[in-house]
């Protein structure tokens, strides 16, 4: 089994591994959007910063499932 079947199995049957990723899919489209705006003022760069940082953690937290995912199958 590959890195995205693995993936495709978590979000199917692991509701924690599935609220991070619709969450992290979300904070994506949110930033996406917001570095459109123009001017591109302080306040929206911080909350922007604020934002990647919180995608960064839920990306982080499905990495460390994942990893221990391909660890259980592999030993």
């Amino acid at each position: 089994m590959n890195r995205e079947e693995i993936v495709k199995k978590l979000y199917e049957e692991d509701p924690q591994f599935r609220e991070w990723k619709d969450k992290h899919d979300e904070l994506d489209k949110q930033i996406a959007k917001m570095e459109k705006h123009h001017p591109m003022t302080h306040d929206l760069e911080l909350e922007i910063e604020k934002l990647k940082k919180e995608k960064l953690y839920y990306k982080d937290m499905m990495e460390q499932k994942l990893q221990e995912e391909l660890k259980k199958r592999s030993g």
